[in-house]
């Protein structure tokens, strides 16, 4: 529908209205019984009854309501490499996962290296997707081209330090400051791999994935988030660290105490360890690498207690002729958005996490990383964005099973307890009990600073 491509912040008019009838509602802190009326893709009414009558209706007396999933790191590809993932089958994996909404990184095929790129893959994308979806750029040390791609509708830029996507010496601390410079001006979030390129394996022949990860250090990781660090002090701009793997890591962002700092972790990180990586290997290669069983638990704990800020798939989708090279030549990264819920509900049935914790990690903190300010809660003029769980139904991961071009997963034959039923996007039923009802076009580009 091309109603559905207007501005963020706007309702829709012209939208199917929809109620949820009967359901356990998630609040700021607990669940309540009511139902939710979503009328031109907002959320018009949360009551213990409502009288009114709708287009369509879901009886939820089993489910619970959430907030649609946020995850502001995912890599979509299409374009030049289509044959990996393409926009609808990446949002498609998305609303199965309970996704609602997703940003894009620019490491595609061309990059997004510039405004022009961001606006050609952003007209790309526009009539494919079945969830909302948004845009990171490559970082750039020039304020004008800054400007420029936050202007075309950028939420951040990506620093990714072991090789930079756009051309940048980020050995040279004049030149990171550079791009901190820019992106304090202009103002724009930077979001940063955090792995330092010269304490990386470089020359010597490795012969499984198990070596590959030793020599992949943790201190590669520490070693960049403190640099960074300094640097952020100067300059004094948002940074928000990707895919943090070391509970020391989290220690030394959380020890500033700076509503412009952020952090990420997430789902392969804090349930999985390099153990895996000797079972499985290829299937448990990603960066940064898994790291030891007591790493893993340190995280998952910090998780708990609410250090990271957020969690993100870094869904990487890659085909298994790719991924099943020799350890050197293998590309890193895994697909996450059809397992990341399933996988902490388990945690939350378990006892290991509460419900809320997940919440927050999954969307309402994404959606104030992100300043996507209608998004992340449940509340009258929210956007209808939600996902109805099923906390109890039982599976396994099956990796041939996902919408997803990626079949394969570390992941795979994990029995899980919490499952989606139910994905709306934008006031409209995209995902039903295993069944993609929606269609490409039914999610909306979004663009920094629409607030959508």
């Amino acid at each position: 529908m091309n109603n559905l491509k207007s501005p963020e912040g706007e309702s829709t008019p012209g939208l199917p209205s929809l109620i949820i009838r009967d359901a356990h509602i998630w609040t700021k802190n607990a669940t309540t019984r009511g139902s939710i009326l979503v009328e031109r893709g907002r959320i018009q009414k949360i009551a213990r009854r409502i009288i009114e009558r709708a287009d369509e209706e879901i009886l939820a007396r089993r489910l619970i309501v959430l907030p649609g999933l946020i995850d502001g790191h995912v890599h979509l590809r299409d374009m030049k490499l289509s044959y990996k993932e393409d926009f609808t089958t990446g949002t498609t994996a998305a609303a199965a996962g309970g996704f609602t909404s997703v940003i894009d990184m620019p490491n595609s095929l061309p990059p997004t290296d510039s405004a022009e790129r961001l606006v050609e893959r952003t007209k790309r994308a526009s009539g494919k997707i079945l969830v909302n979806v948004g845009f990171h750029a490559a970082a750039l040390d020039d304020y004008a081209k800054v400007r420029a791609v936050k202007a075309a509708g950028a939420f951040s830029m990506k620093l990714y330090l072991p090789s930079p996507i756009a051309p940048l010496d980020v050995n040279d601390d004049k030149v990171v400051v550079r791009v901190l410079s820019a992106a304090k001006r202009t103002p724009l979030l930077l979001t940063v791999h955090a792995e330092d390129q010269t304490k990386l394996p470089r020359t010597r022949e490795i012969e499984t994935f198990a070596e590959l990860v030793r020599l992949r250090r943790g201190n590669a990781e520490t070693s960049a988030v403190r640099r960074i660090l300094r640097l952020q002090r100067r300059i004094g701009c948002r940074v928000h660290f990707c895919h943090v793997s070391l509970r020391s890591t989290l220690s030394a962002i959380s020890s500033r105490p700076s509503s412009c700092l952020s952090s990420e972790v997430t789902p392969h990180h804090t349930l999985l360890s390099e153990d895996h990586v000797r079972r499985l290997g290829w299937k448990a290669w990603m960066v940064p690498p898994l790291r030891s069983p007591k790493d893993t638990r340190k995280l998952f704990r910090a998780m708990k207690m609410g250090i990271p800020t957020i969690m993100a798939t870094d869904h990487a989708p890659h085909t298994i002729k790719e991924k099943a090279r020799p350890p050197r030549k293998s590309s890193p990264g895994i697909p996450g958005l059809e397992t990341a819920l399933p996988l902490m509900l388990t945690m939350v049935n378990k006892g290991r996490l509460s419900l809320g914790r997940l919440v927050s990690l999954l969307s309402t903190n994404p959606a104030k990383v992100f300043d996507l300010r209608l998004k992340g809660r449940l509340e009258h003029g929210a956007d209808g964005d939600l996902v109805l769980v099923d906390p109890k139904k039982r599976g396994r991961i099956d990796p041939a099973r996902f919408f997803s071009k990626a079949h394969y997963s570390p992941f795979e034959g994990w029995k899980t307890e919490g499952a989606v039923h139910t994905t709306v996007v934008n006031g409209l039923i995209v995902y039903r009990e295993g069944e993609i009802l929606g269609k490409p076009g039914d999610g909306k580009v979004l663009k920094s600073g629409g607030h959508g």
